[in-house]
């Protein structure tokens, strides 16, 4: 089995897109800018706009980076460590690549939908660092994390998914 590598293109072209939203978007606020807020939205920690653009940035990619990472190490553990659906057909030496394989390449899905999740985090941090009264959209950032976690849920149905399907060899017919 192929492995599909669309995942990987499209965590390439979101990973500059990334970036530079989380640098454009913050490169007009002033120095110092709120970047922690209490429950109710108002502003309890600054930082530097410079340190704030940095940490975001960083932030993103070592996440995504650490999932994408884990998935690939997966491999040099015990085969009885994979605890998968079906589990001693994706163990067998012969299926062990194709699971490994699928859930690194699905990984990248994951570490795109990070860099969602931190680009809207920082779209709300910016609005509300460039409003009068300074506070956080508490409501638009409960909304960005129920699409993370509804995001994350589809990630694992997919990858559950995957491993529930068991591929049956092709039929040999004889004529």
């Amino acid at each position: 089995m192929k492995p599909n590598r669309f995942p990987l293109f499209v965590w390439l072209i979101a990973l500059p897109i990334f970036s530079a939203n989380i640098w454009l978007a913050a490169r007009n606020l002033p120095e110092r800018i709120a970047t922690h807020f209490n429950a109710a939205g108002q502003p309890d920690a600054w930082m530097s706009r410079n340190t704030h653009i940095f940490s975001f940035v960083a932030l993103g990619l070592g996440m995504s980076a650490f999932i994408i990472g884990l998935s690939y190490a997966i491999r040099w553990f015990s085969p009885a460590k994979l605890n998968v659906p079906n589990k001693a057909f994706w163990q067998k030496p012969a299926n062990r690549p194709t699971a490994l394989s699928f859930l690194f390449h699905h990984a990248f899905w994951l570490g795109t939908l990070s860099f969602a999740f931190l680009a809207a985090t920082n779209y709300f941090i910016v609005m509300a660092n460039r409003a009068d009264a300074v506070a956080l959209s508490t409501r638009g950032l409960q909304i960005s994390s129920a699409l993370f976690i509804a995001g994350t849920v589809t990630w694992c149905y997919f990858l559950v998914r995957f491993f529930l399907k068991v591929p049956t060899a092709p039929s040999k017919r004889k004529a």
